[in-house]
């Protein structure tokens, strides 16, 4: 490992040159990680360590930047912990792939083909991206191989399935079941990649189902809600947030969603989150004092952590919700199983009952999605770019900040946008840009003028102690304006950031009175 330069920034990081071959660069501070830069210019972080036995051992912790320096210290650190108390990770991932590769051979019908593939899955080696999929990806595909794979193909031999048995498979699904084009090409894609799992391991020739998994074309969604219609699930949300009375009647014109679920989707339509961000939801994401909800990597779709700002009427549902249950540590637990969250699938179920019983055509959750970036894009003046940071797409533009503090650079801006929906939702006076006349990130913008009022916010909250808080305060209201250039904030957040962390409260005041 190289030893001529030791790497203590983010920026260091950056500024590593690809060259002819492969090479290696320590990282300061912490034994054994390094920085591995390929010829092609991508980094990633490596942890060489010894086994209990003496064998030496390399660990692949992640590319660079979808880790960060901080993430890769704090995993390293982890992973020294384990290795200390005779683990060795390394070792274990290697079983397990053996263990994939085993299975793998074992089986000749599909279900046992479909079972080896979601093992192998599990650890990267089932082809494709050759990535580990989500657990929440082998539950879904698991549950479409149950519904209308496993009963007319899971039993049979796979290497004698031929194309014309897909052909009548898929054809069944359309003019039989009555399927639509999206529900047949999701079955479609399992059993495609279920007997191109085969083809990898040299088990089939060819896959049957190339070319058959889509029959039919499809359409781009899009449908929305109009205000109407929002109107009508909003309060039918709101009515079912309502505990049952004793003696309720609950059968025909009385029947109503229970109140966990009116809550869900309650937050689901304010926050504009995906149906299973909220079903999952862990008390702990919420930081109800910053008014902040942060979905973590793990479980957010885009794979990177989503920061959403919680308004008054957000706060006002959490609420509600944490009462419901105070012992789980889920926002929504499951009403047949305490220690499971709400199922995301009903979710979409019970805005499909309130579609009916409402007489209003049947949506989905997604569409409340869709209505609610049309609305802020279209009548409030929200860019496209901030409307994306809402809904928690992957940002391609923008100026490049430290990543600590950039997942809340545009904080405001999303704020702002939430304010205006939530007001457009509830039919509330919130909505501030159609009653100031302009552009949501023109109001949420910071004229220079207030520049001193970001600072004496920062001052403030590091009065209190909080001096994280005061450097990442500061960064927001800075990073934002055009005329600061993203190298120098770079340079100035990574100073405060140390600082904090070193719990210097002097210096971090010289820090914040400094900026001009």
């Amino acid at each position: 490992m190289g030893t001529s330069i030791q790497l203590a920034t983010d920026r260091q990081i950056a500024a590593l040159k690809p060259a002819a071959k492969a090479y290696e660069k320590k990282v300061s501070g912490t034994r054994g990680l390094g920085v591995r830069v390929f010829p092609s210019s991508s980094k990633q972080f490596e942890l060489r360590y010894l086994t209990e036995s003496g064998t030496r051992r390399r660990l692949v912790l992640g590319l660079y930047p979808g880790l960060s320096l901080a993430e890769a210290k704090a995993k390293a650190a982890t992973m020294r912990v384990a290795v200390h108390e005779g683990l060795d990770p390394v070792g274990e991932r290697t079983a397990a792939r053996d263990r994939a590769l085993e299975e793998a051979k074992a089986g000749d019908t599909l279900d046992q083909l479909a079972e080896a593939y979601w093992s192998a899955a599990e650890v990267g080696l089932h082809g494709g991206r050759r990535k580990p999929k989500r657990a929440v990806t082998i539950q879904n595909e698991r549950s479409v191989w149950k519904n209308h794979i496993q009963r007319p193909l899971g039993g049979r031999e796979f290497a004698e399935i031929r194309r014309a048995d897909v052909k009548a498979f898929m054809r069944n699904l359309i003019t039989e079941k009555r399927l639509s084009a999206a529900s047949v090409a999701s079955i479609g894609g399992v059993l495609h990649a279920v007997l191109g799992f085969g083809v990898l391991e040299e088990r089939l020739e060819s896959n049957v189902a190339a070319g058959l998994a889509r029959p039919l074309a499809l359409t781009s969604r899009e449908r929305m809600f109009d205000d109407a219609a929002l109107q009508v699930l909003w309060q039918a949300a709101v009515e079912a947030s309502t505990p049952r009375t004793p003696g309720e009647k609950t059968a025909g014109v009385h029947a109503r969603l229970e109140p966990v679920m009116g809550l869900a989707i309650q937050l689901l339509m304010l926050t504009l989150t995906r149906r299973n961000e909220v079903a999952g939801a862990l008390k702990t994401e919420f930081d109800l004092a910053a008014k902040v909800w942060i979905i973590p990597s793990t479980r957010a779709k885009a794979k990177h952590q989503h920061v959403v700002p919680l308004g008054p009427d957000c706060l006002t549902v959490l609420e509600e919700a944490f009462a419901l249950d105070p012992k789980s540590p889920f926002v929504f637990p499951s009403g047949r199983a305490p220690d499971q969250h709400l199922d995301p699938h009903a979710i979409t179920r019970a805005f499909a009952r309130t579609c009916a019983r409402r007489k209003i055509a049947v949506g989905s959750p997604h569409d409340v999605r869709r209505s609610g970036a049309t609305t802020l894009t279209g009548r409030y003046g929200v860019t496209r770019f901030v409307v994306g940071l809402v809904l928690g797409h992957t940002a391609n533009e923008g100026a490049a900040v430290t990543g600590v503090y950039d997942r809340h650079t545009y904080l405001p801006e999303k704020r702002s946008a939430l304010a205006a929906w939530a007001g457009h939702l509830t039919g509330s006076t919130a909505a501030a840009a159609e009653k100031g006349g302009g552009s949501l990130d023109t109001l949420a913008a910071t004229p220079a003028s207030e520049i001193e009022t970001a600072k004496a916010r920062a001052l403030r909250l590091v009065a209190e102690g909080d001096l994280h808080h005061a450097v990442v305060s500061l960064c927001m209201d800075m990073a934002r304006r055009p005329e600061v250039a993203s190298s120098h904030m770079d340079i100035l957040a990574k100073a405060g950031l140390d600082l904090a962390r070193g719990g210097q409260k002097v210096e971090i005041e010289r820090w914040i009175r400094g900026f001009r």
